[in-house]
């Protein structure tokens, strides 16, 4: 039975639809990212599976119980839903100790002490506990306010971008370090993020959102590697396009004919569509007749990131090793990882 089930949300403000027909499901321990850029709705819907927010329709529901309907909502505090907020929210007259046992108040002081100490250990603060707030990093009572959230063993757990006022070292190290707090605690989460990196550091699976649609629901190797629309394809990860054409099996583009996924869609003998190219998927080939003049670089430490002219005028960008001695203006072979090329309609 899912921890969490989404049937055909709505959700409206002013009756102007934000989130349209939102149906997905999340598995017991599993860690699901809504991923989508400003707003497409993803902290609305976040706000609706806490009780937040009302439902124009369909419903959200938790192991068999219906917890929002179109007719009925229960009350946020009944729904057994911890919550880890954008600005951590952390108690600043209370100690660390005081904050992270907050929710488990009515529990005997034994029960109370023996489980701030296992997760005191869990978030790596030990001997931290008689500490306030202020005196920590940031990256410290982001741990706290985790710790807080899930000490009373809730059924799901809600994140609001909790990385986004952290610096980008940091929010990648401490993604890794939720997603294994979550897991050690065997919590099902769902995490609003803008960011990709995040999405793919932390979840199971993704809904990607877009306008307050669903486009796709999948993880992260799907998502990148088989996206099911352009959209996907642009926002979670570096992206070339090229112009193609369709003729039977194949699809000739720039740099040569190859076989393409197959893909929902069915293409016609003949049509105009986009191929997407992910940076990686270029390979240098001394052997091939297709041929690409190096155009500029960016270092990025073990690679430089590409820009390759082609002879058509179309450009795009291949990550090659840094070690490897390409010049400027140098005109290479390359070729395609052609397994990995998706292909979607000229739109």
């Amino acid at each position: 039975m899912s921890v969490l089930a989404l049937d055909k949300v709505k959700l409206t403000y002013d009756k102007q639809a934000v989130v349209e027909d939102i149906s997905l499901s999340l598995e017991n321990g599993e860690i699901a990212c809504l991923l989508g850029p400003s707003g497409c709705g993803k902290t609305t819907l976040l706000r609706a599976i806490a009780g937040f927010k009302s439902l124009a329709g369909g419903s959200v529901s938790s192991s068999g119980q219906m917890l929002s309907s179109l007719n009925n909502t229960v009350a946020p505090e009944k729904r057994n839903i911890g919550m880890v907020f954008q600005d951590f929210a952390l108690f600043p007259h209370l100690s660390v100790g005081d904050n992270i046992c907050f929710g488990i108040r009515r529990k005997s002081r034994t029960e109370r002490r023996q489980r701030l100490q296992e997760l005191l250990v869990l978030i790596g603060l030990v001997g931290n506990d008689n500490k306030y707030p202020h005196e920590l990093s940031g990256g410290q009572q982001q741990r706290v306010a985790l710790a807080r959230a899930i000490a009373p063993k809730p059924q799901l757990l809600l994140l609001d971008e909790p990385f986004s006022s952290m610096d980008v070292e940091l929010r990648s190290s401490l993604a890794k370090e939720v997603r294994r707090i979550l897991k050690h605690e065997k919590v099902t989460a769902v995490m609003v993020t803008h960011d990709q990196h995040e999405a793919f550091s932390m979840a199971d699976r993704i809904a990607v959102l877009s306008e307050g649609r669903l486009l796709q629901w999948a993880d992260a190797e799907t998502l990148y590697h088989s996206p099911i629309n352009a959209f996907v394809a642009h926002f979670v990860g570096r992206s070339n396009f090229l112009e193609g054409v369709v003729h039977g099996d194949l699809v000739e583009t720039a740099v040569g004919k190859f076989c393409y996924k197959k893909q929902l869609n069915a293409f016609s003998e003949g049509q105009n569509v986009r191929v997407l190219i992910r940076p990686e998927y270029i390979q240098i080939s001394s052997s091939s007749i297709s041929q690409a003049k190096l155009v500029s670089r960016e270092f990025l430490g073990g690679y430089y990131m590409y820009s390759l002219g082609l002879k058509n005028g179309e450009a795009v960008q291949a990550l090659l090793p840094s070690l490897a001695n390409y010049q400027l203006g140098e005109s290479i072979g390359i070729t395609l990882l052609a397994d990995k090329v998706s292909i979607f309609d000229n739109a």
